[in-house]
């Protein structure tokens, strides 16, 4: 990977990429999908021109971007898989999200990641040899990669907005590193201009300003790449999302919004107040019980268990066809006291499905029938 963006990845130290196991995902104070202001999440909104600091929670340096003007920077609390993110809130509430995402070699094909930004937004899946009319050239600071525009033809976002999502991809050394907008459709179309002057003023250590972002052209050989931490003992990988994961039906519980789902989603709805539900589907060796149950409890404060415990720790949630979800009904503890989660996982026999449920007590308690509800509708 580039320098700079490698340095800055390397000081995320809580975002660290672990591409082996599912992606942890702890709402942060606002709802996945939603702008905070910056007096929400505590950090200061950039302005045009300027480098916006990153949370001093993290311990990161300065980003090695240009933040632009309207950008405010998200809480990545919980957002794993992110090194930067960003929010966008328009006057009437409409909504999109900026992040950037690190992955290493086992980042999904090109074809796979393309058709799981095409089932965020209800598109159906392309073939290769559709690909490339998707695909066009932008500059990334001075490198070129690949970048993808791609918009909804049903208003999936509160029943009303289509969605549109703004991707463009960084291929360097054994990273890959992914800049990418989502929201609705016409907020996005507005801020593409914003979104592609600040893809060029990312800091790749490149002043050439045309090499390719291929591996055999991409940073000096002084700049070693970012390095990737190995998979856990306990994590059968890789576990990147099967290509064409498509969204099943579903029954959606009233008073639950969609929002744009983040990086490794395939949906996202806000919950009351401060309630963030996911839905994620990974390839079928996805960690195992055990290893995802302690990684939520890690979550929120608890220690882990052994797995001779498992089966007290959860509960089973019969469903249709025969089917059955594993639910964990977990409480925080600590500086997490007062926060819970609902996680169930549903193994099926091309991908394991997650979803997730997470907010404070009182409000995730008072959500739990709904959220069965919701596991009981699907239809896969």
């Amino acid at each position: 990977m580039v320098a700079s963006l490698a340095g800055f990845a390397s000081g995320c130290k809580k975002e660290e990429v672990q591409v082996y196991q599912a992606p942890k995902d702890l709402p942060p104070a606002a709802p996945a999908g939603s702008a905070s202001s910056a007096a929400d999440s505590g950090m200061p909104a950039a302005g045009a021109g300027s480098r916006a600091r990153a949370s001093a929670e993290s311990g990161a340096e300065r980003p090695p971007w240009q933040v632009p003007e309207g950008w405010t920077e998200k809480p990545r609390e919980g957002q794993s898989m992110r090194i930067a993110s960003y929010g966008v809130t328009a006057a009437d509430g409409r909504t999109i999200d900026i992040s950037v995402v690190p992955l290493g070699p086992v980042a999904g094909s090109e074809l796979d990641n393309v058709n799981r930004w095409r089932n965020q937004i209800g598109l159906p899946p392309i073939s290769q040899t559709e690909l490339d009319s998707q695909t066009a050239a932008v500059a990334i600071g001075g490198m070129t990669g690949k970048m993808y525009d791609m918009v909804g033809t049903q208003p999936t976002l509160d029943g009303k907005y289509k969605a549109r999502i703004l991707a463009a991809v960084l291929n360097a050394g054994g990273t890959t590193v992914f800049f990418k907008m989502i929201g609705e459709d016409a907020l996005v179309s507005e801020n593409k201009p914003k979104f592609l002057a600040w893809l060029k003023s990312v800091d790749t250590g490149d002043s050439s300003g045309g090499s390719s972002a291929s591996p055999s052209a991409a940073a000096p050989a002084s700049a070693p790449a970012a390095p990737v931490a190995p998979p856990p003992a306990s994590m059968a990988g890789p576990v990147t999302p099967p290509p064409a994961t498509g969204l099943p039906q579903w029954e959606v519980p009233e008073g639950w919004k969609s929002v744009p789902a983040s990086t490794m989603r395939l949906a996202s709805f806000a919950v009351g107040n401060g309630g963030d539900f996911s839905v994620v589907a990974l390839g079928p060796a996805a960690g195992g019980t055990l290893a995802n149950l302690n990684r939520w409890r890690g979550q929120l404060g608890l220690a882990p268990i052994a797995e001779a415990e498992v089966a007290a720790a959860t509960s089973s949630v019969p469903l249709k066809d025969g089917q059955t979800a594993i639910l964990a009904d977990l409480t925080g503890e600590g500086q997490f006291a007062g926060r819970k989660m609902l996680a169930a996982i549903v193994p099926r026999p091309d991908r394991t499905w997650f979803f997730k449920l997470t907010g404070d007590a009182a409000l995730v308690t008072a959500e739990r029938e709904r959220f069965v509800k919701f596991l009981k509708s699907v239809k896969y």
